[in-house]
Parts: structure tokens; sequence; C-alpha cells
């Protein structure tokens, strides 16, 4: 096997074969553009919103930068592969260029002396290809020395010969493997520099060259498949279109939607990235904030309010809360806490109001009078400027540190429960800002609607820093710290992807993470708290005459 080159995957084809493939997979070579769901409207629930085109030369390139015909070039599907043009798919050109420069690439003259070197480091009329360029026969090989003689710098780089300096060879379809210059990209044989094989021909796992494009076959140059029905999955060849399976070019499935997240095709009403696929469209939907799904349901324990869903904790109508999908009656001793840890009497207390001298749980001591909780010895925590309660005293949960009285959080610069929401104040649990404010994790602070986040990062608008462009559901995070802004947000590979749900990601707490009632966090994932056999709800109360055993962090 070839060791002296990095062994990633190859990316380029043949332009004729590019055409083919296109077509098979679901491409349109009268240049049709394929019917893509990706509207700003439709992700805020808007039923009137445009479903937009992409993919046909000219038009808007598809989700991934991919085009039916001709390479995404700013944003635009354009001709490519001919001389000036951009490459096209893995970087492919068409006979006699190859494609230069980063990104794209443009497609240049090749093979001639002094010009870049062909596919397999081929060259024109027998010359040598040293440093990706080619040198004419019987000319001095550059940096190597000796002649070049039908691809052999004198006495290196040629078939069977020894590797020239920095382990190359110099003569078309050869690798250096061992100090020796063998035969490279053909059928059965290593695979070139680069990855490089022959037309039809795709580089393996093995590292060898083989037949591509079918069934369970290597994908071929560009990510292609040469079958209908096939798209690449990984870097094998599989059949495409239906649910659970890969999406076929151009983001298309057989029926329902393409969740472009992890490139499989999921049925309508399903599940579709942060949304839900209705019709052919990924529609944005079932999150905090954003509008019911079909059927008037939410995700993740959410309570459709009208047309729009509430994160489970969170206040549906006046003295009702939203509780694991349903909206419950709040507040009262015994019931649920409403938003912000209210209760009319006692102390909020892992999601429930415990009365008077009722258990905060063990380490936290008993209510008191004042909402706040008290140890034997005299402590006090959950209270205004006092200590945040333990969230985890006895458990192994990474469960945030919290307070017992109504509209305060845990101030993460001192540790103490302070009034939470408005400009200036720290964040609510869940990313809580009153009134479109933003959540700015640089100073841990609620910024107003209207007033500038930290650190350069724009206006805040409707939970959105940088004039609403950054820190919402969907949306980059913000740079320099501030991170996401939005109600139960939290930045995931730079997008801000939804949290504190059931099933979904933890949200950020101070000294550990936090879910909305009646969830806890377990390996960074909300899970139901408090019943038996359930995990610990924060701290470390179960329902009923239920405790929490320390040893497995589950009411018993």
């Amino acid at each position: 096997m070839l060791c002296t080159w990095p062994m990633r995957r190859p990316l380029y084809l043949c332009l004729s074969i590019l055409s083919s493939f296109l077509i098979a997979c679901g491409g349109d070579s009268g240049g049709g553009g394929n019917t893509d769901a990706a509207v700003v409207d439709a992700a805020v629930g808007n039923a009137d919103a445009t479903v937009v085109t992409c993919g046909a030369l000219g038009e808007e390139c598809c989700a991934g930068d991919t085009c039916n015909a001709g390479a995404c070039v700013g944003g635009l599907c354009r001709d490519c592969g001919g001389p000036g043009q951009a490459c096209c798919a893995g970087r492919q050109c068409e006979t006699g260029q190859s494609c230069n420069s980063g990104g794209v690439g443009i497609c240049a003259n090749c093979g001639g002396p002094g010009q870049p070197c062909c596919d397999l480091n081929s060259c024109n009329g027998g010359g040598c290809c040293v440093n990706n360029t080619c040198t004419d026969n019987a000319s001095t090989c550059p940096n190597l020395g000796g002649t070049c003689t039908d691809g052999s710098c004198g006495t290196c780089g040629g078939l069977g010969e020894a590797c020239c300096a920095n382990q190359t060879c110099t003569a078309s379809g050869t690798g250096c493997d061992q100090g020796t210059c063998i035969a490279c990209g053909g059928p059965g044989e290593p695979c070139c520099p680069g990855n490089g094989c022959g037309a039809g021909l795709g580089c393996a796992d093995t590292g060898f060259c083989t037949v591509c494009g079918g069934a369970g076959e290597a994908c071929c140059p560009g990510r292609m498949c040469s079958a209908a029905g096939l798209a690449c999955n990984g870097d094998v060849c599989a059949a495409c279109g239906g649910p659970g399976q890969p999406c076929c070019a151009g983001d298309t499935c057989d029926s329902g939607c393409c969740d472009t997240g992890n490139n499989t095709c999921v049925s309508d009403g399903q599940s579709c990235g942060v949304g839900q696929c209705q019709g052919t469209t990924c529609v944005v939907c079932g999150l905090d904030g954003e509008s019911c799904c079909a059927g008037d349901t939410c995700n993740a324990g959410g309570c459709c309010n009208g047309t729009t869903c509430d994160a489970s904790g969170q206040q549906t109508t006046a003295g009702n809360v939203c509780l694991g999908g349903t909206s419950t009656t709040c507040g009262g001793v015994g019931q649920a806490c409403c938003q912000d840890n209210t209760c009319t009497s006692g102390c909020c207390v892992g999601g429930s109001c415990v009365a008077d001298a009722a258990s905060c749980g063990t380490g936290n001591g008993t209510c008191q009078a004042n909402g706040s909780c008290q140890t034997g010895g005299g402590s006090s925590c959950g209270g205004p400027g006092q200590q945040c309660c333990d969230g985890a005293p006895i458990s192994d949960l990474n469960t945030a540190r919290f307070c017992t009285t109504a509209g305060m959080a845990c101030d993460p610069d001192t540790n103490n429960c302070l009034a939470c929401g408005g400009p200036g104040q720290p964040c609510c649990d869940g990313n809580n800002c009153d009134g479109g404010g933003c959540c700015d994790h640089n100073t841990d602070t609620c910024v107003g609607e209207g007033n500038n986040c930290s650190n350069n990062q724009g206006t805040c608008s409707a939970g959105s820093c940088q004039g609403g462009s950054c820190g919402a559901l969907g949306q980059e995070c913000c740079n320099n710290g501030v991170s996401c802004t939005a109600d139960f947000t939290d930045c995931t590979n730079d997008t801000c992807s939804p949290c504190g749900g059931l099933g979904q990601r933890c949200c950020d707490g101070v000294g550990g993470r936090y879910c909305g009632s009646p969830y806890a966090c377990e390996n960074n994932t909300c899970k139901t708290c408090g019943g038996l056999g359930e995990l610990c709800c924060p701290g470390d109360v179960c329902d009923g005459s239920f405790t929490c055993n320390p040893d497995t962090s589950r009411c018993q």
C-alpha cells in the first residue's frame, strides 16, 4: 500500500460522468431547479411562505452549497469545468485542464511545460511532474537535478526507480511506496497522491482504486454514485430517498423532507432538524417561542399556547405553567412552581412548591416563611441576596445551583440569588430575559430590547444580537463570548440549538447544567425526574415519599 501521502477521500470526476451521475441521482441537466424547502417565512410558521427553487444554473445553491448543474460560486450555481471557469464537483475540469487555487478553484490548462500537472501527475510528451508543475522532456528537473526523460528525473521518479527527494515520483501514474516509485491509479492499484484514481474508479477505504458508483461500492470522485436511487453514504454508495436513507442529489427525497443536518430523509410529520417535516418542507416549529407543529403539538415537553409553543416550566396563562406537555395549575403547595420559581407560599424546590418547614432536599435544610431554605446550622440559601442552593448536594448529577423565591436566579459572579430578567440583571433560568431581551453570556446579564450587546455584537432585537442576526434559534452563535442569547438555546457547532426540554441538551447554568421542570440533567441530556426510578430533581428531591439514592442519582 502507498504510505507517503494522506489517505483522504478523492474529490474529482470526469465532467461527462458528472453529468450522468447528477441526472441519475435526481439532477436536471435541462436546468430545472430542485424544489428545496428553504425560506425564512416557513421557518417561523408563516403559511404564506414562498418556496424557492435551487440548484439549476443561475439559481441559488441548495443546502450544503450543492448544485444540480454547474458549481456553487458565491451562492449561485454557475457553469464549470472549462478554461477560466470554476472547477466542477470534486475540483474536476475538462480534459487538458486542472483545478487550481483554493476554495472551489479555477480550471486552467495543464500538462504543458510550466503548467500544472494533469490528473494522476501526468504531463504531455513524457514530461516530469515536479512539485505539481510540468517539466518538459529533456529539460532539467527543478530542485531535483537530473534530466527529465520520459517522466524520470535522471535516476529517480520513474516507474520502478527510487523515489526523488521528499518521497516524490515524477512519472505519470506513479507514487512512492517504501522508497520505490510504483504504479498507482489503476484498477486494484494503490491510490495516487491526493487519493487519485483513473476514470470510473474511486479510492476505497483500503487505499486502493476500485470500481465505484454502484450499490455497495466506493463512492466515485466528487462523492458521486452512478446508478439511479443511490447516494454517497459515508464513503459507500447506498440507496437514497426513502425514510431513514441518505438524501439524494440536491437534498431530495422520494417523499417527505431532507434533514440536511444529518443528510437523512424523514417522513411527513417527523422531526426534521429543529422542526418538523410538513409535506416536503422542514419547518421550524414546536420549540419555545416558535409556531406549534401540525396538530397543535410541541416538542420536548412544550405546550401549544394558541399558535405558539411554551417550553416546559414556562407560563401558559395566569396561574398556569407548562409541565411536560400539559398546562397545569401552579403556585400552590404541592403544585408545580410557576415560571421563575414562583409560589404563592412556601419555597420552589425541584420544580415544586413545598410548604413552610418542609424539606428543601438533603443538605439544603427546610423551607422558611420568607421563601428561603435554612439548615440546622442557621445558614440560608435561595432567598434574595442569599447563597444559591446546591443543585446536587448528595448525588453525582451535574445540576445547576438554584433559587427558591420568585423572580430570582443565581448570579454567576457572586453565587447569590438576585432579581433576574430585567436589563442589567442576571438572566433567569433557561436564558430568559424580559420583553424580548438578550441573555449576553459575556456579561451573564440581560440586554434590553434595542440596547447594545457587549463586545461589539450589535443591538438586541427580539432576543437576538447583531440586530437580530445572531444568538437566536438556528442562527450562528454570537462572537466574543456572547454566544446564544435567546430563551432555551445553547451553542452547538457554532449554531444556536434548542436546550432544556425533554431529550434536548441541557442549558448553561451556574455550577452545573439546567433543564426546565420536570426534567433534570444527566450526561448533558434532559430527562424526566422525581418519579420512582427516575433522576433526582434539582436539590436531589423526589416526588411524594420517594428519596434520592446518592449512589444511583435516582429516586427510590
